[in-house]
Order: structure tokens, then C-alpha cells, then sequence
């Protein structure tokens, strides 16, 4: 799937395919389905905590040491810091991979498959921006490993 968002002003062109889970290991060494997965999971968990500080404010038969207790511990759970580095280190990255695929001919993408490059994109990026753009480059994403993922007869 191929989408133009807004980023800075600017339209740019993002680009899922069979290929950008294969581009990102090829270009970051790790595995961006695994990446995804936890963010998934994390995404669930912090419902769970929401729904259960909704239900802890409402609460009349506990004291207020014992909520706040019970919610410092959901707080500190971890799932924050994990949501927030997706959105940090994981997300840019898979940006990156997808505007390559999008704006690059094939036979240059490879070169650009490295630290140094995708540096030089993320400087140029800014982080609100990237971070504002969550949503369209999953379900860019997820569209393109859908339209991928046919069953073979």
C-alpha cells in the first residue's frame, strides 16, 4: 500500500510491500514483525491499566493510600516506556524503510540501507511530526503485509 502524509509542510509518499519487513532487518538487524507484536500487546496492556485506574477513581471501598498505591504500581509497570520507545526508535525506523520503498528506485535502495543514512533522513525529520504519524504508518503497514499475505492455492 502506498499513502502521501503530511509531514512538516511537506507530502510525502510512504510505501508498504512484501519486501519492508525484509528492508528493515536487512537495514536495523532486528525484526520488526517482534517489534510490532510488543506494541501491539503494550497497546492492549494500557487499556487494561486505563480501565483499571477509571475503576480504582471510582472506588469508594478503598482509602485514598490504597489507590494511589495500586495505581503508582500500574504507572510503573513498564508499558509507557515500551510504548514510548516504539515511538522513538521503532516507528522512525519503519518510516524510513517505507519512505525509502516509496521514493527511491530499487537499485538504490540498498545503499541507503544503513545507520548513516537513515540518520541523515531523521535529521531532517521532526520528532512530533514522526511521532503525530503513528497511526498512518501502521495501517499503511498493516495494509501492505495484508495485500502480501495471500494464501497460496
Amino acid at each position: 500500500m502506498e499513502k502521501i502524509i503530511v509531514l512538516s509542510e511537506k507530502e510525502i509518499r510512504f510505501k508498504s510491500s512484501a519486501a519492508t519487513n525484509i528492508l528493515y532487518k536487512r537495514a536495523f538487524k532486528d525484526d520488526v514483525l517482534v517489534k510490532i507484536t510488543a506494541y501491539m500487546k503494550n497497546l492492549k496492556e494500557l487499556k487494561n491499566i486505563q480501565a483499571r485506574i477509571t475503576e480504582l477513581k471510582n472506588d469508594t471501598t478503598k482509602t485514598k493510600e490504597e489507590i494511589a498505591t495500586e495505581m503508582t504500581a500500574l504507572v510503573q509497570t513498564g508499558v509507557m516506556s515500551e510504548l514510548t520507545a516504539f515511538s522513538n526508535e521503532i516507528l522512525p525506523r519503519l518510516a524510513y524503510i517505507m519512505y525509502l520503498e516509496a521514493n527511491e528506485e530499487q537499485r538504490t535502495i540498498f545503499s541507503k540501507l544503513n545507520e548513516e543514512s537513515y540518520l541523515g533522513w531523521l535529521m531532517a525529520m521532526d520528532q512530533d511530526d514522526l511521532t503525530s504519524i503513528t497511526g498512518d504508518i501502521m495501517t499503511i503497514w498493516l495494509a501492505g503485509a495484508k495485500n502480501n499475505s495471500k494464501p497460496k492455492n
